[in-house]
């Protein structure tokens, strides 16, 4: 049925009018929203949920991917500015593991307490002047031409209009892009798209028993199980592993798909339910194979199930460039980077998960401004006023793959906040801001734009 009703017209009230206005309160949005404060801005973030984090904390994701990169044989952390300061948050209020290496040993990832990333995350917000409005989801935007007026809120206050001189999309998904008419592209479900997850915590793990390396017993075991046709994993290559707290540990094994195998779609509600569903039962199975099969898992239990299936891609934009699979491979350099990714293509396929090295030892490919500019809409206007960062930045299938991780995305969010101060100083379009000028402000700020060597620290 595609029955339709007409609403009445109704004079929609606005909640308040900003300098910028960012929509999204993942690692990007977390980023964008500070540094846009920092440099003078009138700024208010909305998130949906009540609190900060995106993946990290909705999706329980927990681990910061990307902020290293093997450089030359050592692990380097690459991305700086902001996220230095985020991470001493979180080392003061002992949320922080030290750097761990994971995918067969070839990158550092870094572990963090999920209540303590919410905290520091407030803190840095608020702390840079940023204002947050939590409990409110963006659902439409309201145009002049050339440029965004007002996003759409609802919330349990109803519905309102959030004014703003400049926009900043970080909502994962490209919604404001989308509304606005930006064009935008989307890989099919099926041998395309990436597959979501949904995330789940073990807790009273027996440390000793487990051994030094128990994600490798898992993988073993579930092995063992397929070869001898006891059981089915929906996904290879689990990830099991310890937390802040070496009694807890995540897990990331599930895959969810839809009833013809394709990668459930993160902005269908109907395919989102189904992922929730499913992946819930995949984690009480996961959860008791490891029980019943893993040396010191025997009397551990479920602690928690992230709040939402954690997306890895849906909408990305086309903007004037769009950064390569060949980009993050080849390490590329660009004249207009505005930060780096060391992370290397990850791309969740049916059944199990393909890693693409970086073919250059320096193990990083500089990310271009342009990435984050909306292309052109189809009716021939620009957006002027608007920024997209974050996995839904303008990216091919393979670099989103890579670029989509967290420390990526720190670097995307502090860019597109700092260039935001600057187009509304200087009275023009997103795009036409003194690139120069905006590298010399993200290196003062103690940004690394991938122009000279790493510092080499953990």
């Amino acid at each position: 049925m595609n029955a339709t009703i007409t609403e009445p017209s109704r004079d929609t009230p606005v909640y308040g009018e900003f300098d910028v206005v960012v929509v999204g309160g993942g690692p990007a949005g977390i980023m964008a929203a500070s540094s846009a404060a920092r440099a003078g801005c009138s700024t208010l973030l909305i998130e949906r949920y009540g609190f900060l984090g995106g993946a990290g904390t909705a999706g329980g994701l927990s681990t910061f991917c990307g902020l290293h990169a093997r450089t030359y044989g050592a692990d380097v952390r690459v991305i700086r500015g902001l996220a230095d300061e985020l991470l001493d948050r979180l080392v003061k209020l002992d949320g922080l593991n030290a750097p761990h290496l994971t995918i067969a040993d070839g990158i550092a990832a870094q572990a963090f307490d999920i209540s303590a990333y919410k905290i520091a995350a407030d803190e840095l917000v608020t702390g840079s002047g940023a204002r947050i409005l939590f409990h409110a989801m963006a659902v439409g935007v309201v145009m002049r031409p050339g440029a965004i007026d007002a996003v759409i809120i609802e919330s349990k206050s109803g519905r309102q209009a959030v004014r703003g001189r400049f926009f900043i999309d970080a909502s994962g998904d490209g919604d404001l892009a989308y509304w606005a008419g930006v064009p935008w592209e989307k890989a099919p479900p099926i041998d395309g798209m990436m597959y979501p997850s949904l995330m789940f915590r073990i807790n009273a793990v027996d440390v000793n028993r487990a051994g030094e390396a128990p994600w490798r017993t898992v993988e073993k075991l579930m092995e063992e199980a397929e070869a001898a046709g006891t059981h089915t994993f929906p996904r290879k290559k689990p990830i099991v592993r310890p937390q802040r707290n070496p009694l807890e540990w995540r897990a990331n094994l599930t895959q969810l798909r839809r009833t013809d195998g394709g990668a459930i779609d993160g902005t269908d509600v109907d395919e989102l339910t189904r992922g929730e569903l499913i992946g819930r039962q995949q984690a009480l199975d996961a959860f008791t194979f490891i029980r019943d099969r893993t040396p010191g898992f025997e009397d551990s239990y479920i602690v928690d199930i992230a709040p939402q299936i954690g997306i890895r891609e849906t909408r990305r934009i086309i903007g004037p460039y769009q950064l390569t699979e060949d980009d993050v491979l080849g390490c590329a350099d660009f004249g207009d980077t505005i930060g780096v990714n060391g992370w290397p293509v990850e791309s969740h396929v049916a059944g199990t998960v393909e890693f693409r090295w970086q073919r250059k030892d320096r193990g990083f490919n500089q990310l271009p401004f342009r990435i984050i500019l909306p292309g052109t809409r189809g009716d021939g206007q620009p957006v002027g006023n608007l920024y997209v960062t974050g996995r839904c930045a303008s990216m091919t299938h393979g670099a989103q793959s890579a670029a989509r991780v967290t420390g990526p995305c720190f670097a995307m969010g502090e860019a597109a906040g700092t260039a935001a101060s600057m187009a509304l100083s200087a009275g023009v379009a997103g795009d036409a801001i003194e690139v120069p000028g905006l590298q010399r402000r993200l290196e003062d700020q103690g940004v690394f734009l991938g122009r000279t060597a790493p510092e080499a620290i953990l």
